[in-house]
């Protein structure tokens, strides 16, 4: 099964090594289905299938099955991840787990062939496996090999098999729903609608999977039954997650790190005591300072490294000694994208980003999530556009703030901005996907309550509107 990129550490994950400069890590959650594999397998299976057999000798087999069982999963993992790191893209690490194997490739694949390639990868390796031991089973057969030998390679053989034909369901976000999406992305050349019609399909998937689980917990076998109903829970829900998150990624496509910070930013200097910065954190309600020196940005002051420090101590205790220095904190330069911001906000669970300039060391902005969240409002998602929408955000006086459309064969966009909201710029250009779109950046000029409309219709002067979005602006 194959989750891309949207691992959060469920438990805590053992790091045991590198496999083609890959990192392995096995979450504690493994040793509890490899005792249940082994289990199953040594003390329900076997004795059915190779009666006879000393406690001792069931016992290893079921240990060896789930170690084969196990180290198939990691080759339907690497596969995947093999196919992403030849094509450019970073891997984090693989991590085993209870429900099977995931890959944290950093970023999205770049087109619906490389989706497709990097989908179809981990089947096919099970595919392969499934022939590999196959073979061995059937020589171990005519040799006349123990038990020992061939009951662990049977096992392994028809596992790896319906491993490859459970990945290739349809059922978004496994393999097979990320074939699919590939091939709708393909005809259409659109991303986020050709994940909206794959999570579709897989969310009724996953609810025939646990209909199916229900049905076999009530009249047949507990623990298949929970296990598929977990499976389908498992696919539902990390569907709707993919979708968020590929909503997010598109959304903020062709946005800078420099579009959404915030360049207004209360900073204090090392010289300070942690009794003059509770006072600030009291007059600006702000959870957290940067620090500057002599112009250098040095590092952060939050509310929690105050709380390290005995509350009698902080009139004589500097920032410089309580602060989180500058190497230790999460930094990106202006001109790096928004979707890398989101992405090092949630792989390190942090509130907050530091923009630094070229050099390295002078603090330019801050992108906070609250940032984050003005711009994903202030930028429609392209796909489902109704031919009226209405959408709400709030932004700063004085904030620049970008909406865009793409804009369909044969028409275009314009605006109606009110007093208050100010257009900057409007450039048209295409997108990875070869689409057109329409970009308007807007300044909001003074406090109030807006609203804005774009307007779609044919280029030609006086054609009829075919669609518009309204947009109800807050100023503070």
């Amino acid at each position: 099964m194959h989750f891309k990129a949207r691992y959060r550490g469920r438990g805590v994950a053992i790091r045991v090594g590198k496999i083609a400069g890959i990192p392995i890590s096995l979450d504690y959650s493994l040793f509890v289905i490899f005792v249940l594999i082994a289990w199953s397998v040594g003390d329900i299976l076997m004795p059915a299938e190779y009666p006879g057999l000393a406690v001792w000798a069931y016992q290893a087999i079921g240990f060896l099955s789930a170690a084969l069982l196990i180290a198939s999963v990691l080759a339907h993992e690497l596969a995947h991840s093999v196919v992403a790191k030849n094509n450019g893209l970073k891997i984090r690490r693989i991590t085993l787990y209870l429900l099977g194997g995931v890959s944290e490739i950093e970023g999205e694949p770049s087109n619906p062939a490389l989706e497709l390639k990097m989908a179809a990868a981990g089947p096919l390796a099970s595919v392969a496996l499934t022939a590999v031991f196959a073979l061995f089973w059937q020589v171990s057969v005519d040799v006349g090999a123990p038990p020992l030998v061939q009951a662990p390679l049977e096992y392994t053989a028809f596992v790896n098999g319906v491993v490859a034909v459970f990945n290739l369901l349809p059922a978004f976000p496994m393999d097979g729903g990320r074939i699919l999406r590939s091939l709708v992305w393909r005809r259409r050349g659109d991303l986020l609608s050709s994940t909206k019609t794959a999570a579709v399909v897989g969310r009724g998937f996953a609810y025939v999977m646990m209909v199916a689980g229900a049905l076999l917990i009530i009249f047949v076998d507990i623990v298949t039954g929970v296990w598929l109903f977990m499976i389908g829970w498992f696919v539902s829900s990390g569907g709707q997650l993919e979708l968020y998150q590929t909503a997010l990624s598109e959304s903020l496509r062709g946005t800078r790190a420099g579009d959404m910070m915030t360049t207004k930013i209360d900073s204090v200097t090392p010289e300070m005591t942690l009794e003059e910065v509770s006072q600030r954190v009291l007059i600006l309600k702000h959870n957290g300072f940067p620090v500057v020196s002599m112009g250098k940005f040095v590092g952060c002051i939050t509310m929690d490294d105050l709380r390290r420090v005995k509350r009698e101590r902080w009139p004589e205790v500097k920032v410089e000694e309580a602060m989180t220095g500058r190497e230790k904190l999460l930094t990106v330069g202006d001109s790096d994208s928004a979707s890398r911001v989101v992405e090092l906000m949630n792989r390190n669970r942090v509130g907050r980003i530091f923009v630094v300039g070229g050099d390295g060391s002078t603090l330019v902005g801050l992108i906070t999530r609250s940032d984050v969240i003005k711009v994903t409002e202030a930028r429609e998602v392209r796909a489902g556009l109704t031919p009226s929408q209405k959408i709400s955000f709030t932004v700063e006086k004085g904030m620049d703030f970008v909406i865009e459309q793409t804009v369909d064969p044969g028409l275009t966009w314009w605006v109606e901005a009110p007093q208050g909201v100010t257009l900057l710029t409007e450039v048209e250009e295409k997108t990875g996907a070869g689409h057109e779109v329409r970009r308007f950046t807007f300044q909001a000029v003074e406090a109030g309550r807006y609203s804005l409309r774009l307007l779609e219709g044919p280029k030609r002067a006086g054609g009829p509107i075919v669609r518009s979005v309204a947009y109800t602006i807050e100023v503070g």
